[in-house]
C-alpha cells in the first residue's frame, strides 16, 4: 500500500466518514514496515543495538512533503515522502553533503531516506537515542525544504 498524503478520510468500524491525519498513518506505516525489518533481519545482529527499538520522530510536513526521523537498532534515518516522487540525490545536511536513497517498499510505496550521522550501537537507551535523533530533525527538514523548493533537474 502506497502513502499519498492525499488521503484524507477513511471508514470507522461504524460505517462513517472519518478523517485520517497522513502523517498518522506514514508514522504507524514505517513502524510497522521497520519493525518487521528488525524482526527479519536485524534481530542477534552484530550491528544492531539490542538495547534499542524502532521509533518514528518528528513527523511533519515540509513544504508538501511528509517527513519522519526513522531511529532503529542498526542506523538513524531522515524519510521523505514527496507527493510526486521528485527529490534529489543528494541533500547538504548540517554543512555535508549527503546521498539520499530512492527506497521502493510494498507497506510505503517510494520514498526517500537519508543516512544521518548518528552511530546506534554505543547508545545507552531509548531515551539517550530519541534525543541524539531528534537532533538532527531540524537540519534535516531544512534539507527537504530547500530540496522542494529548488526547481526541477533542467528548467530555465
Amino acid at each position: 500500500m502506497g502513502l499519498g498524503a492525499e488521503r484524507l478520510s477513511g471508514r470507522s468500524a461504524r460505517g462513517q466518514t472519518v478523517r485520517v491525519n497522513p502523517l498518522d498513518e506514514i508514522v504507524a506505516n514505517v513502524r510497522s514496515a521497520f519493525e518487521r525489518v528488525h524482526r527479519e533481519q536485524f534481530v542477534g545482529d552484530q550491528v544492531a543495538n539490542p538495547g534499542l527499538a524502532v521509533d518514528v520522530l518528528d513527523p511533519v510536513v515540509v513544504e508538501d512533503t511528509p517527513t519522519v526521523v526513522l531511529l532503529t537498532p542498526w542506523t538513524v534515518n531522515g524519510l521523505a515522502f514527496p507527493p510526486d516522487d521528485e527529490f534529489p540525490d543528494a541533500v547538504e545536511i548540517a554543512g555535508r553533503r549527503r546521498p539520499v536513497f530512492r527506497i521502493l517498499m510494498p507497506e510505503l510505496g517510494a520514498f526517500r531516506s537519508v543516512n544521518l550521522p548518528l552511530e546506534t550501537s554505543a547508545l545507552r537507551d531509548m531515551a539517550q537515542a530519541r534525543r541524539l535523533a531528534l537532533s538532527w530533525a531540524g537540519p534535516f527538514q531544512e534539507a527537504v525544504t530547500a530540496a522542494r523548493e529548488a526547481p526541477p533537474a533542467g528548467a530555465v
